[in-house]
């Protein structure tokens, strides 16, 4: 009974933990914002390139899709692309609701549909995510060298402390390395290091597993083609506000490396912290604060609406094709 009662408690937490975080966040973005002028500046954008943006993130999903079918394909199934689609889909439209949610979400309902092991579709999840992650790594790595000059005068201009560029700060950032590296080499056979070092093992171990791959070229094709599609899923949407399109793609990059990065923080599709991340972003290319505000709003609002009508559609599609032995095969 008390474990029955824990797991409810941890799963409500789970739900209601992340949606409060946004909230907040929300609530500290917008308390002194004069919304009669946010309506009139998000009333200005042009809603046709706003609608133009919607197609790369559809297209950006559908290749993700098929780059986890080449993962899923050396276990020795084969699963139907069209399941796949729509299983990516409603990932995103379940994240909304459920945050992280719709990962485990998408390997029940396809292992579901397609009788292949939940375990082994998870192993994918974690190499898929793995890519991303490091795509990411290599967005802001990307930014932050196309932007060094104006980050470096948005550091200097806020003069925030314990931020230099000093011999000082390099100084710590060696010495922080290097006890980490102390820890983890004398403190070995403490369970939580060596628990920390098996999670990075696996992951190592997960990564080669693409060597198996008869597709890798592919795969890392449809890698880049996801983010690339996902960058101007973003960036087209700056030609919307005519405060924004001056801004060129360097600043458009850093921003989309910002505000990918705060997807990271667990929340409801992003609610809250994807907003903060992307009016902070702006506010080192100088663009005003009520501005940057409408453009993050407008965009979140429009762009997730894309996203749980496109992800609804996967659902129910998916859920029809229990029952529907002529199903489409993509």
């Amino acid at each position: 009974m008390f474990d029955k009662l824990k797991t409810y408690v941890i799963k409500f937490l789970k739900i209601t933990i992340p949606l409060c975080l946004g909230i907040f966040i929300l609530y500290i973005l917008y308390k002194e914002t004069n919304f009669n002028e946010l309506w009139v500046t998000i009333q200005a954008a042009d809603w046709v390139i706003l609608f133009l943006s919607l197609p790369f993130c559809l297209a950006a999903n559908i290749i993700r899709a098929l780059r986890w079918r080449l993962l899923i394909l050396p276990l020795g199934y084969h699963p139907k692309r069209s399941s796949l689609i729509y299983a990516v889909l409603g990932n995103y439209a379940v994240n909304f609701a459920i945050p992280r949610g719709g990962e485990i979400w998408r390997c029940t309902a396809v292992s579901a549909k397609e009788k292949i092991s939940l375990s082994k579709l998870i192993g994918t999840l974690v190499v898929d995510r793995i890519f991303d992650m490091l795509m990411v790594a290599l967005v802001i790595l990307l930014a932050f060298l196309l932007n060094v000059k104006a980050f470096s005068e948005y550091v200097h201009t806020i003069n925030l402390p314990g931020i230099s560029l000093s011999a000082s700060f390099y100084t710590i950032l060696c010495v922080t390395v290097a006890v980490v590296i102390f820890v983890f080499v004398r403190f070995r056979e403490n369970k939580y290091i060596k628990k920390t070092r098996d999670f990075f093992a696996n992951l190592w171990k997960d990564m080669l597993s693409i060597k198996k791959m008869d597709a890798k070229r592919r795969f890392l094709i449809y890698t880049f083609a996801i983010w690339i599609l996902y960058f101007f899923y973003f960036y087209i949407t700056f030609y919307a506000f005519d405060f924004m399109s001056h801004l060129g793609i360097s600043a458009g990059l850093f921003v989309f490396a910002i505000s990918s990065l705060s997807m990271g923080i667990p929340s409801n599709g992003g609610l809250g912290p994807w907003q903060a991340a992307t009016i902070f972003g702006l506010s080192i290319f100088a663009v005003a604060n009520d501005k940057a505000t409408a453009f993050a709003t407008t965009v979140f609002a429009f762009q997730s609406i894309g996203i749980v009508l496109t992800g609804l559609w996967g659902i129910l599609m998916l859920s029809m094709y229990k029952n529907n032995k002529n199903h489409i095969k993509l």
